[in-house]
């Protein structure tokens, strides 16, 4: 099994975040132009809900004299609290609270995270988007008149011939509202 920080690593590693680990708590910090923060993994949710102020604290901490040199940077600065057990019930919705929490940094925080799509899942906030947008091949002058169609029904082929004028087009496209 492949350790969660080393797969949180690889992963924003390949989103070109520069990382580094650090060695007082199980934690990833990173950085690129725009964002910066940490990713800390624990080893069971009980842990995770029990210290991740402290764990938070600590590292700002340790920190704060990066952050203050960040400028804006500092701005999109992320605490993410991470572990790959399943959480209870109650577990699962404080565990929302913590991602709810606005003090201080961003949160993400998020358990049951057994592989890596389930890692880079709980940390897409912070990367970069994964898939295009595919827009389909259509008729533009088809899809203005539908458009048109919707907003003001009397004015969909007036609209679009040219043998009307705009200034008989406009009453048309207001009788509607």
């Amino acid at each position: 099994m492949t350790d969660i920080k080393e797969m949180v690593q690889s992963i924003l590693q390949e989103a070109g975040y520069q990382t580094w680990l650090v060695s007082s708590v199980s934690a990833v910090c990173f950085e690129d132009q725009v964002v910066m923060g940490f990713a800390c993994v624990f080893d069971d949710v009980a842990t995770l809900l029990a210290r991740w102020r402290n764990v938070e604290t600590a590292l700002l901490t340790q920190y704060a004299p990066h952050l203050r040199e960040a400028g804006d940077k500092a701005w999109n600065f992320y605490s993410i609290f991470l572990c790959s057990s399943a959480p209870s019930d109650s577990e699962r919705r404080e565990v929302q609270w913590i991602a709810e929490n606005l003090e201080r940094t961003r949160k993400i925080a998020a358990c049951d995270l057994p592989g890596r799509e389930d890692l880079v899942t709980a940390l897409l906030p912070i990367l970069p988007l994964q898939q295009q947008p595919m827009l389909r091949m259509e008729d533009l002058t088809e899809r203005l008149r539908k458009r048109i169609a919707t907003i003001a029904p009397a004015a969909t082929e007036a609209a679009l011939d040219d043998r009307f004028k705009p200034a008989e087009v406009v009453p048309l496209l207001t009788a509607s509202k």
